[in-house]
């Protein structure tokens, strides 16, 4: 158990887990990434208002030389002030052309609710801090405070980029320029949305490990099978036998008890449909939903094929030695002809395992669901056509 935890603790650790803090290392650089310049850690952004905004810079660059990094990120903690923390990126990344200094981050963290803009020392004298908070508040702020990030973005770059080439500042009705601070005030949800959506992600990401992680754990619990030499008798996996009158029927069943491959599979496909919807909600394309799932039936239904007992380690209930797989072709000669009527009927799958130290086998038997009810009370096998509990009248045996 202590080694399960660790496990989910370390790969926890390792994931990048948007709903806390983030360091300069974690903000991935859009130039090395994908060329471009639009880092959009937040998820506040639409593919669309990137696009533009990677257009409008990529052309100020040409135009320029001068260089724009656009930057949204969750929160700024663990770092004294988000200012702090858009100046440290900045001369991380090392926005602007060397030996120029002219480059300019624009970033906007949602936590902190703050737009920070910082500029390299040689673009002061065309983007002093009067004219730079001028344009937060005229052009940015306005739109935020609706919660409209794309808009405000593209108000802020627009005019950012204009003012690089040359051109005016833009001036905007005074009803729109209200805000007279850097501080991101929206009064319709949209930053708590923003912050809610990654939350969201972070619990689905922790909550699948953490099942995935407890149904391995007990997948290594092992079943034990009786191995009897000559054996004619399937125990089955799903029916409980209420009538057992020996100890050894009762012995049998209790062999049985750790019989975990049902809940199992709960684990896997819980965890396996948690991973799925983080990645939904990580990527915004429901289709990558279908593939952690699509990888749960696969390993389902691989390891169901090759024996009846999947994902669990068969175990001699006499000399507690691993247990092996019987092939099919053997298995017929293990099995009574009331099985294997049943069998032919597909009534139910058979499967056997063999104990190389006790020379014996088990046979076990996972029946149909549609069967479940049919078997014989004499052979205890699955060969009657009705459910019909005789008192008085026999039961009604499959034809051989």
């Amino acid at each position: 158990m202590p080694k399960v935890w660790a496990a989910v603790l370390l790969v926890v650790s390792l994931l990048p887990q948007p709903a806390w803090a983030i360091t300069l290392e974690q903000v991935p650089n859009p130039r090395r990434q994908y060329g471009g310049w639009v880092s959009d850690t937040a998820n506040v952004l639409s593919s669309s208002t990137e696009n533009e905004l990677n257009r409008l810079i990529t052309q100020l660059e040409h135009r320029t030389s001068a260089e724009m990094a656009v930057v949204t990120v969750p929160n700024t903690q663990g770092y004294a002030t988000p200012k702090d923390f858009t100046t440290q990126l900045f001369n991380y990344w090392g926005i602007g052309k060397a030996g120029q200094n002219n480059g300019v981050l624009f970033l906007i963290s949602v936590g902190d609710r703050r737009v920070e803009i910082e500029t390299g020392r040689g673009l002061v004298a065309i983007l002093p801090d009067s004219r730079v908070q001028q344009i937060i508040d005229q052009q940015i702020l306005p739109r935020f405070r609706n919660g409209d990030f794309d808009g405000g973005t593209l108000a802020g770059v627009r005019q950012l980029t204009s003012v690089l080439q040359g051109q005016p500042v833009a001036n905007v009705p005074a009803a729109a320029s209200g805000v007279t601070t850097s501080t991101i005030a929206t009064s319709s949800g949209a930053v708590a949305q923003g912050i809610d959506s990654s939350l969201v992600e972070g619990i689905l990401l922790l909550l699948g490990i953490i099942i995935l992680g407890v149904g391995w754990q007990r997948s290594r619990l092992p079943v034990y099978l009786k191995a009897e030499r000559g054996t004619r008798r399937a125990i089955p996996l799903t029916r409980r036998t209420q009538e057992a009158a020996t100890l050894s029927s009762l012995l049998e069943a209790a062999a049985l008890s750790s019989l975990q491959s049902n809940p199992i599979r709960l684990f896997l496909y819980s965890g396996s449909l948690c991973l799925g919807l983080f990645l939904m909600s990580a990527s915004g394309n429901w289709l990558v939903l279908t593939l952690p799932l699509l990888a749960a039936v696969v390993t389902d239904g691989t390891l169901c094929q090759k024996q009846g007992i999947p994902f669990q380690p068969v175990v001699c209930q006499s000399c507690g030695r691993p247990m092996r797989p019987i092939q099919a072709q053997v298995l017929d000669t293990c099995l009574s002809p009331g099985d294997r009527l049943a069998k032919s009927r597909g009534r139910a799958s058979y499967y056997g395992w063999f104990c190389p130290s006790c020379q014996g086998a088990a046979v076990v038997v996972r029946e149909n669901a549609f069967y479940r009810h049919l078997y014989c009370p004499r052979c205890q096998a699955l060969t009657l056509d009705s459910p019909h509990r005789f008192s008085g009248k026999p039961p009604i045996p499959l034809a051989a």
